[in-house]
């Protein structure tokens, strides 16, 4: 037989995202092989827990070939959600929630000779597929599969451990297939058997330094190897902290600092790092506080302004970089900035001197000379809120090309831009809510200096600039994630200081933070108060704030909504902390929360982000919808602290909409010019409503790119459409509505505003001294012959986009408006604005509009039939039932005469659903509830 030698790598036969998936699955044997039948056993209640109770339960299996790593799934036998009795698992006898499933993978999977299965991926699922059993953070298992004779440590399962003198640490090894086995320590054999798949061993940690342990397997001319590496260190000093130093790196002078890390109960921690070659040392075994709180280092005779990469080394097996850290090293995307120049200087990672993202501290650095303290802050009521993603708004995807982009941003009149997350996050291409180091800017995107100038430079413009801040959650390479998870980037185990070990609500990504802890209170309110005094940022929209709550709402977004005393008062908790500090900070919520909690919140002086976008996005079809949502008095609010929007990242666009959904007929508005006129009319009520508002970049010149075609993907920027004659008569009308939000106060919170939605002819009347403002607009798509349009003045008024005046008298006038088509006059003479706007010529088409008056549903509430009275010419129809989220329940169609439609709902659960009636030449709906 030829002689081969393995070193084995693998520290645990079987590998998961965290250690409680080691407890869900396990197998039979231990060393499972793709040409041996292997038993699969699962335990439901561990990990996602998501199958506790359920029988029968299926297995979800998939053979992974490409490699011993990959987590695809490249052959998979079984069908989702089907009740293949092949796929069934048999329960364990005497165990309530345990499962367990046997196979021989070569057969299963049916591998021909060229193939090797490397792994198994599996997860687990009721009948349907609605409940599935995961990781604790929602992965997939994967068992490895042994490709030969190998030997492994399956206890410990790191690749090094620390020991404090006194303490001991059983070794096991489990070769796969019996063999001659020994464990070494130091060359020294200390256990051994001639004939077994297993060997144990218990090491004693009597005086300090380091131990190399080593497993051998021999079976005839096989011979395997794995290794691991035992610190014995001496007990953590204990020591109070310096007087003045605080979490994370402290400066003391140009050559000294004071490292502090917060990690409750553990027991050491070692600085590792450039300067002392990655090395464990006693000289750099940090103090512990007398509280066991913190631990605690003093650096001395650094070399003045040079850059150190370095790391806290905790407990033997946790290496993370300083939570506090403003710069961070990465060993997975640092080399793609260094080979794109991003960030001129940057060091390479320390690649094989250590693993995981470290940290850097750099003494005398140069700091940013601030040149634009003195600017002006518009109200809250005032912002006019430019959203953008540094990565897709300029094709250099840095700070610097924001920059040279300023002066654009300010002739649209914006004055307030807000900036998608820019703290370190995980990867290089990214919207930014997957952060990993709170105090870090990302190095993608630039120097930390570029960014300030970024804000400097906004400033000088009278700018303010928001910053997206991501404090609902963490991603696994955050290093107090790290300090308390399951093995490298698992979920928070139970004793996490900050973090929840499951998401305590819907919608979570990455790690939820328990915002009732003391600890994640006190880091939340360092985090604001750093970027607003080192970056000297103007405020912060928060994102998922509704997350910011204790109460487990588990999957229920409705509960999750609901009125919550606790979120009320962490929120007004924060609010405080910030104004205390900056009293003109703007403090913005991504809520959504049951009103009457929002209610609260703004009028406490909170403010909030109103999502429009369901509304204008059926509007810019075609459909029509009463908004008055989008006005603060609407709600009951006190303040005008409603930010709202017809896009934000997370929306649709509104030109897309129309381009690709508009109605046809009779106007087709999925012609460009027609979306345009469509979409002037949508912006031109949107900035009319009084309150703050919110841009999504280039929502001003009708960026059409389908969002959900590739949702977090980067996007072309299309500056190239303001080369287009149409789309700039958008741009322009925007600048101009724009314009008239700023100068004028009829936008912001005005004396008086009348909002009136409910029908195709929409108007919005507001007054503010001696300014009165009037506008109406048809939101149809049929020519209004007869509008009557009301003045709250007889006199002489201005329309404001071509300056034309009409004399009013008797307090009205009658006009005609085309589909899309809208008229804004003042009571004074205002300046026109630039640029065309409106269409010169337009054409349309005008169909009779068919009287859907007598279009009824009844009885309505209903018991368990509905009747819908039929409008007059709807011989040829279709129809539909659907629920509030958009599912058809019922559909059908008629050539009938008849007048009246009776449906059956009795088997439909209480609630509010929508009747749809469609003839292909118009679509009616109407609302009725099933008691």
């Amino acid at each position: 037989m030829k002689s081969r030698i393995t070193i084995s790598i693998y520290l645990l036969v079987i590998i998961f995202f965290s250690s409680s998936a080691i407890a869900q699955v396990t197998t039979q044997p231990g060393f499972p092989r793709a040409d041996q039948k292997v038993k699969i056993i699962y335990d439901a209640t561990q990990g996602s827990s998501g199958l506790v109770g359920e029988d029968p339960v299926y297995i979800h299996i998939g053979a992974v070939t490409q490699g011993p790593t990959s987590t695809t799934w490249s052959i998979v036998p079984f069908e989702w959600g089907t009740a293949n009795p092949d796929a069934r698992m048999t329960k364990v006898e005497g165990e309530s929630d345990v499962w367990e499933w046997e196979l021989t993978p070569n057969e299963l999977f049916e591998i021909s000779g060229d193939q090797t299965v490397f792994r198994l991926g599996m997860v687990f699922r009721n009948a349907t597929g609605n409940r599935e059993g995961k990781t604790a953070t929602n992965g997939d298992f994967f068992i490895n599969l042994s490709q030969g004779f190998e030997v492994s440590f399956t206890n410990p399962q790191t690749s090094s451990i620390l020991l404090e003198i006194g303490e001991s640490q059983e070794i096991k090894i489990v070769a796969s297939e019996s063999s001659e086995l020994s464990i070494s320590v130091n060359d020294n054999i200390v256990a051994s058997a001639l004939s077994a798949d297993e060997l144990e061993y218990t090491f004693l940690a009597t005086e300090e330094g380091t131990f190399n342990v080593l497993a051998r397997a021999t079976s005839g001319e096989d011979e395997s190897t794995a290794e691991l590496t035992i610190n014995v260190v001496d007990q953590s000093p204990q020591a109070p902290i310096p007087s003045g130093a605080i979490k994370g790196i402290n400066y003391i002078s140009d050559t000294e600092v004071i490292l502090v890390l917060e990690a409750p109960k553990k027991k050491n921690v070692f600085v590792i790092g450039d300067f002392n070659d990655w090395q464990i040392s006693p000289a750099y075994q940090m103090f512990q506080t007398p509280d066991k709180e913190k631990f605690w280092l003093r650096l001395t005779n650094l070399e003045v302004g040079k850059e150190y990469i370095f790391q806290y080394l905790v407990d033997g097996s946790i290496r993370i970089g300083d939570p506090y850290a403003e710069k961070v090293s990465d060993p997975f995307h640092d080399q793609e900035i260094i080979d794109q120049n991003r960030y001129p200087g940057l060091l390479p990672y320390p690649q094989g001197k250590t693993e995981f993202q470290a940290s850097y501290l750099q003494t005398a650095q140069q700091p940013y000379e601030w040149k634009y303290l003195d600017y002006n802050k518009p109200k809250p009521e005032e912002l006019v809120v430019y959203e953008l993603l540094v990565r897709d708004f300029d094709d250099r995807r840095t700070y610097k090309a924001v920059t040279e982009r300023l002066d654009y941003l300010k002739d649209l009149g914006i004055n307030a831009i807000e900036l998608m997350p820019i703290k370190e996050f995980e990867g290089n291409l990214s919207w930014g809510y997957n952060p990993s180091f709170f105090f870090a800017a990302d190095k993608f995107y630039g120097p930390k200096n570029d960014l300030k100038e970024l804000i400097d430079e906004a400033h000088k413009r009278d700018m303010v600039v928001i910053l997206d801040m991501v404090l609902n959650h963490a991603f696994g390479q955050n290093p107090m994630v790290r300090l308390y998870n399951d093995v490298d980037y698992g979920a928070p185990t139970e004793d996490n200081p900050w973090f929840n070990r499951v998401a305590r609500h819907p919608f979570n990504v990455g790690y939820d933070f328990n915002h009732e802890s003391e600890y994640t209170k006190a880091f939340v309110d360092t985090v604001n108060h750093y970027w607003l005094s080192e970056y000297k940022f103007d405020g912060y929209r928060f994102d998922l704030s509704k997350g910011f709550t204790q109460v487990n709402s588990g999957d229920n977004v409705s509960f999750w909504s609901q009125r919550d005393e606790s979120r009320i008062a962490i929120w007004k908790n924060i609010y405080d902390n910030i104004k205390k500090d900056f009293p003109d900070a703007y403090v913005i919520l991504e809520h959504f929360a049951d009103n009457s909690e929002e209610t609260e919140l703004a009028n406490y002086g909170l403010m909030f982000w109103g999502n429009m976008n369901g509304d204008f996005r059926a509007m810019a079809k075609g459909e029509n919808r009463n908004f008055d949502w989008g006005y603060y008095k609407r709600r009951g609010w006190n303040q005008s602290n409603l930010v709202t929007y017809m896009e934000s990242h997370d929306e649709e666009r509104t030109m897309w909409e129309s381009l690709t959904f508009g109605q046809t007929s009779p106007v087709n508005i999925r012609q460009l010019k027609n979306a345009v006129n469509r979409n002037q009319l949508l912006a031109t009520f949107f900035f009319a409503i009084p309150g703050p508002k919110m841009l999504w970049q280039f929502e001003e010149f009708g960026y059409d790119l389908e969002l959900n075609n590739d949702r977090l993907g980067i996007k072309p920027t299309r500056w190239n459409y303001l080369e287009n004659e149409d789309r700039a008569r958008l741009y322009n009308l925007y600048r101009a509505m724009i314009k008239l939000k700023n100068e004028y106060n009829l936008f912001n919170d005005p004396d008086d505003a009348t909002l009136s939605f409910n029908n195709a002819l929409k108007s919005i009347i507001s007054k503010n001294g001696n300014l009165e403002m009037v506008l109406y607009g048809n939101f149809g798509n049929t020519t209004i012959n007869n509008a009557t349009i009301t003045f709250p003045s007889n006199g002489t008024w201005y329309n404001y986009f071509t300056g034309d005046e009409i004399t009013v008298s008797g307090g009205e006038i009658t006009a005609r408006l085309r589909p899309s088509q809208f008229l804004l006059y003042t009571n004074e003479k205002l300046p026109l604005p630039e640029g065309e706007i409106l269409e010169e010529v337009i054409t349309s088409i005008d169909h009779e509009i068919i009287d859907s008056g007598a279009f009824k549903i009844y009885p309505n509430p209903s018991d368990d039939k509905i009747n819908i009275a039929l409008p007059r010419g709807f011989n040829q129809f279709q129809y539909k039932i659907l629920d509030v989220t958009g599912k058809v329940l019922l559909e059908g169609g008629s050539t009938a005469v008849a007048d009246i439609l009776e449906l059956e709902i009795r088997d439909f659960k209480a609630g509010l659903y929508i009747f749809e009636l469609n003839d292909n030449r118009q679509v009616l709906r109407k609302r009725f509830i099933k008691k």
